[in-house]
């Protein structure tokens, strides 16, 4: 290896990623001191920079050895980092990482930063060493160069010298005294800088000479100031460490903005305010302030408008423009200001619609006309109206143009990957019209990409993740047409490569969730199918895993919280039929109990709907009476229940409901309808054949 391309590797766990993408910015960012840059190191000639780092888990293989792509990363680095913690300690990845890159013959380049976990703990459970990283070849354990960012040792600042110190073969000494030395100048500038935004502030308000002249100082300081906020102060500040100075002056730079006067400056100072006002937006929505948010997009936006205006045919500023625009309708959207969103989003259609007309050719522009219809698709979806047929005739818009980007450019990763998103999008659309024979054409399209992609990067994880999730959307719609074993097959397959996942990655919980989420779904179909013991054995099996993914304090999401509720549902139901009452009726309670909570919470009804109208109907089989006359349940709104929609399975859901309501005469049409439109989940055709509403041969 003559030129190595990347400075320094970063292995590290899933739930270690934050960590990760911290340290790859620090060391990137940081600059070696000019008196040191030219002199000789352990390793060789001091360089002026520490890039690039390669950080990037998608890589990672899936299989008990290393992808390709990774095995060349890790020839091409100069340095390997570990992020040591309890995960990283279990994580198979690390373990591969550290093991093959020692067999470079590097095992001295190899440092270690300690995120949370003790390395002298005696509990294998708190070590956050990796075993392979202190066992060195002649079985001798050896405890590894170590920077400890946690606040009681290092720090992350010390800790980030280290690191470097180790990169380029330095002692920690030298580096240490001339990047303080370096940063008590820059922490001086940046002070002094801070002062001068507050006195050019200051100048500009008390300002009052003749108007000419008031313009001129005002155009000149407004470009200085504005390109020292976006570049040089916030630069300067992330590498002092106190981009809490520039949080807290997100107030007085809106205030200082406000005043200016767009007419007084130039193009590339209104680029510089929009930006501006754009992170200050990106902010808001990180502290959860949406109505911050959407003022500084907003603004961004109408600085972009000034912009614009002076350069209508820019095509560079309309795709800003269209961009700008967007950022309002989705925050408008996220605010349930559903007529405003579908304002910007329409708005944001004509700039994309622009840009194709003005450069029909350009893949870039053809996507973003997708991206308008795909967002017009997911507002109608969001807005939770029955107008599927308009959020269908957009995501088929979608499908079309994205097809067309990637007729342009056929070899573009990131366009085959959206288009097989887009299908599965279309696949979604049409299940809300009840389109089942379109939905199912459009899931087996978006299967065949993701698994011709997954075959051309096999040691790709976010690939077989995709497919996985593909299998399982694929084996939701061959459900709901009565092909039971496809839908098993595929849920398999899917369960398998998510297997594998969580084992090489621990700590991610949510490939372990879906893991046994799939099992769940496994388990229900076989009971359909007649294999009550199986499913049972199934079903006993994950509850441990399941209620300990529930109890983590790291996936308090909802999500887990109804999945938990239907599971207990199924077991319930399974036991039920499989005539062992007395289980059935415990898990019963203990599903209707954690629902009862779940209203306690802030929900999302629709979300809740399905496993609730479901928990009483198999509460009306097994007790012979209404789930609904719970008191508990009269919080719920007036509309709750009443609402089929046009889904197959929410028809499905109502014809139960008028079951147990004895309106036999809307469960024989519902029923009727379903049947027509090619409808044969499995459970749906037992219930209708057990109440008499089908026919054997259904």
């Amino acid at each position: 290896m003559d030129s190595p391309r990347f400075k320094a590797f970063i292995s590290y766990s899933h739930r270690d990623q934050a960590w990760a993408r911290w340290l790859q910015r620090a060391l990137e960012r940081y600059r070696v001191p000019a008196r040191l840059v030219g002199s000789e190191g352990e390793f060789g000639s001091i360089p002026r920079r520490l890039a690039p780092v390669f950080r990037d888990r998608e890589d990672l293989s899936s299989a008990s050895d290393l992808g390709g792509k990774v095995k060349e990363a890790l020839q091409n680095s100069e340095t390997l980092i570990v992020i040591c913690s309890p995960a990283s300690a279990a994580s198979g990845w690390v373990s591969e990482e550290i093991r093959y890159f020692a067999s470079l013959g590097r095992e001295n380049r190899i440092l270690a930063l300690i995120v949370d976990g003790d390395p002298q703990a005696g509990d294998p459970v708190d070590q956050c060493f990796p075993s392979v990283l202190v066992e060195g070849a002649d079985g001798i354990v050896r405890e590894p160069l170590a920077a400890d960012a946690r606040k009681w040792a290092d720090g992350k600042l010390l800790a980030k010298l280290k690191i470097i110190s180790g990169v380029l073969g330095i002692p920690l000494d030298a580096l240490r005294r001339r990047d303080m030395q370096r940063r008590q100048r820059q922490w001086m500038m940046t002070l002094a800088g801070v002062a001068t935004v507050a006195v050019v502030m200051t100048v500009l308000a008390i300002m009052a000479i003749t108007a000419r002249q008031a313009a001129e100082n005002r155009r000149e300081h407004a470009e200085n100031l504005v390109g020292y906020m976006v570049g040089d102060l916030k630069t300067k500040l992330d590498e002092v460490g106190r981009l809490d100075i520039l949080e807290g002056m997100g107030g007085r730079v809106s205030e200082y903005l406000e005043s200016l006067d767009p007419g007084e400056v130039t193009d590339e100072s209104l680029v510089q305010q929009a930006q501006v006002w754009r992170q200050l937006g990106e902010v808001a929505m990180d502290q959860g302030e949406l109505s911050e948010a959407l003022r500084a997009f907003t603004t961004s936006h109408d600085v972009l408008a000034e912009l614009q205006r002076r350069n209508p045919d820019t095509l560079q500023y309309l795709f800003e423009m269209g961009n700008a625009v967007f950022w309002v309708g989705y925050v408008q959207l996220e605010l349930g200001l559903f007529d405003d969103a579908e304002a910007a989003f329409e708005k944001y259609l004509y700039y994309a619609n622009r840009l194709v007309e003005s450069d029909p050719d350009n893949p870039d522009w053809v996507m973003e006309k997708s991206y308008a219809h795909s967002n017009l698709a997911a507002l109608i979806i969001r807005r939770g109206s029955d107008n599927s047929d308009q959020a269908l005739r957009n995501i088929e818009i979608a499908v079309e143009w994205n097809s067309r980007a990637l007729e342009m450019s056929p070899d573009d990763e990131s366009l085959q990957s959206e288009y097989g998103e887009t299908l599965a999008w279309l696949a979604d659309t049409h299940l809300l019209a009840c389109n089942l024979g379109e939905a199912l054409q459009a899931r087996q399209a978006n299967v065949a990409i993701s698994r011709q992609r997954m075959e051309n990067d096999p040691g790709n994880v976010n690939r077989r993740g995709r497919y996985a999730f593909s299998l399982t959307g694929l084996a939701g719609v061959a459900r709901q047409v009565g092909l039971t074993d496809l839908a098993i097959e595929n849920l398999e397959t899917s369960r398998r490569i998510l297997g594998e996942l969580s084992m090489l990655d621990p700590s991610n919980t949510e490939f372990r969730f879906d893991y046994y989420d799939r099992e769940v779904v496994i388990a229900d179909l076989l009971a359909e199918t007649g294999a009550l013991d199986d499913a049972l054995l199934r079903l006993q099996s994950v509850r441990e895993p399941l209620l300990a993914i529930l109890e983590d304090s790291d996936w308090q999401g909802l999500r887990s919280h109804i999945s938990w509720a239907e599971y207990l549902l199924i077991w319930s139901d399974t036991s039920y039929r499989a005539g062992v009452e007395v289980q059935a009726e415990a898990l019963l309670d203990e599903a209707i109990g954690h629902l009862v909570q779940l209203l306690e919470k802030n929900l999302d009804y629709e979300a809740y709907e399905g496993a609730l109208l479901k928990a009483r109907f198999i509460f009306w089989q097994q007790k012979k009476h209404d789930l609904f006359e719970n008191g508990a349940f009269r919080r719920l709104p007036e509309r709750f229940g009443s609402e089929g929609g046009t889904t197959c399975r929410m028809q499905a859901s109502l014809v139960e409901q008028a079951i147990l309501s004895g309106d036999d005469a809307t469960a024989r049409m519902l029923t009727s309808n379903l049947l027509s439109k090619g409808y044969y989940e499995p459970g749906f055709v037992r219930v209708c054949r057990q109440y008499g509403f089908c026919q054997d041969g259904a």
